[in-house]
């Protein structure tokens, strides 16, 4: 595990934005933007250490750095397979096969789709929860780090979630596969992230000068 953030902070990112033939922009661009916050919050985490007041806040300091940098490693490597999941759904509905093989084939693809964005999600709620408890440590140093950090987070949550849905969404009803928890497991990520980003942002407004 790294023990400072020297990893690159933009270029993996901003490459994988330069492709033009995504299958899915907006949850392709959501793992990229929590991938630049989990390099934010590395970062502000590593450049505060020296002001740890005792061992036991420098120790928690480098827990939540290299935290953010191992979850910013899983978001740069779901980037592929959110890619591969919104192919995998086109292929579902371009096959030539007979439509009861086509409907059973395209509820899969759907349902494995729905998965890696919520993946995406799950991790960027994660770093949100990251930023908050750095946050209680850094203090008023660390206010533009953590909101900028905060602001990307939860568009890699809205990203992730709402292209969740909206896969599940392409399930019919009476199907015979329950997407409830699926479903509800997407609304939670997105309702938890939201409550944290706004108590972060409170904080950081109280802070402004």
């Amino acid at each position: 595990m790294s023990t400072s953030p020297t990893e690159p902070a933009l270029e993996p990112a901003l490459t994988l934005l330069s492709h033009t033939s995504l299958a899915s922009p907006a949850a392709t661009t959501s793992a990229a933007a929590g991938a630049m916050a989990g390099w934010l919050v590395a970062h502000v985490c590593h450049e505060n250490l020296e002001h740890c007041g005792s061992a036991k806040a420098e120790d928690e300091l480098r827990a939540i750095r290299d935290r953010a940098l191992s979850l910013r490693r899983d978001l740069l490597a779901l980037v592929d397979r959110l890619d591969d999941a919104a192919r995998a759904v086109a292929d579902a509905q371009r096959s030539s096969r007979l439509p009861g093989d086509l409907a059973g084939e395209r509820l899969r693809a759907l349902l494995f789709a729905s998965e890696v964005p919520l993946r995406c999600a799950e991790s960027c709620h994660a770093l949100l929860n990251l930023a908050m408890k750095a946050l209680g440590k850094v203090g008023v140093r660390g206010i533009a780090d953590i909101g900028t950090a905060t602001a990307l987070a939860f568009a890699g949550v809205v990203g992730g979630s709402v292209t969740a849905r909206a896969y599940l969404a392409g399930f019919p009803a009476g199907h015979g596969m329950d997407v409830t928890i699926t479903r509800k497991r997407a609304e939670r990520i997105f309702r938890e992230a939201e409550a944290v980003r706004t108590q972060i942002t409170d904080r950081v407004r109280q802070h402004l000068p």
